[in-house]
């Protein structure tokens, strides 16, 4: 009888907790993230996000018509697209300020405004970023629901080309800063 007793009360145990235990939300939450300042410049952007502890795995794609003030030569227009990853470390875990690094491969059309034909030019682009991420949700809830990013980048292009149109040269950066905001939503 002793001996149905204990196997009755551990197994009561066991099964209180385990059900405890898949009451317990999983901090590891996945992500969908847009950048409105992309919109406004005629583009898109569209991200997939995976936070596990205080790392963030993102991925994405995006297109954006450059605007006159981030080009060079300003007798060319510049529409830029392409595909990237990023990875972040979260000082806090799943908010607050974080720093990070960025792969992207886009291709940049390039063209003279004055004239309809574009050259298009292709490449890998390193980075790092760092910003600082402002969740709506609650913090027992894991923080589901929207978000603010607001974040900036230091590009490197790893091979920036020479365009030239009717005597006109158009030279990608080597080196460029990228501002902008991110909203999100988690799940």
């Amino acid at each position: 009888m002793t001996r149905i007793c204990k196997v009755t009360l551990i197994t009561m145990l066991v099964s209180c907790l385990q059900s405890q235990a898949q009451r317990l939300p999983s901090p590891d939450r996945f992500e969908v993230e847009a950048d409105p300042v992309a919109f406004i410049f005629n583009g898109y952007s569209f991200h997939l996000g995976y936070t596990r502890g205080h790392l963030r795995f993102d991925a994405g794609i995006f297109g954006i018509k450059q605007p006159s003030f981030a080009v060079e030569n300003k007798l060319f227009s510049v529409f830029s697209s392409g595909g990237g990853i990023k990875v972040d470390y979260l000082l806090r875990r799943n908010r607050g300020l974080f720093i990070g690094l960025q792969s992207d491969y886009a291709t940049d059309k390039v063209g003279l405004k004055s004239d309809g034909d574009t050259q298009s030019v292709s490449g890998v682009t390193l980075g790092l970023r760092t910003g600082y991420r402002f969740m709506f949700g609650k913090e027992e809830r894991q923080f589901k629901g929207f978000y603010l990013v607001p974040w900036v980048g230091l590009i490197h292009a790893l091979n920036p080309s020479i365009i030239t149109s009717n005597g006109h040269d158009y030279t990608q950066s080597r080196w460029s800063v990228f501002p902008t905001i991110h909203l999100g939503y988690r799940f």
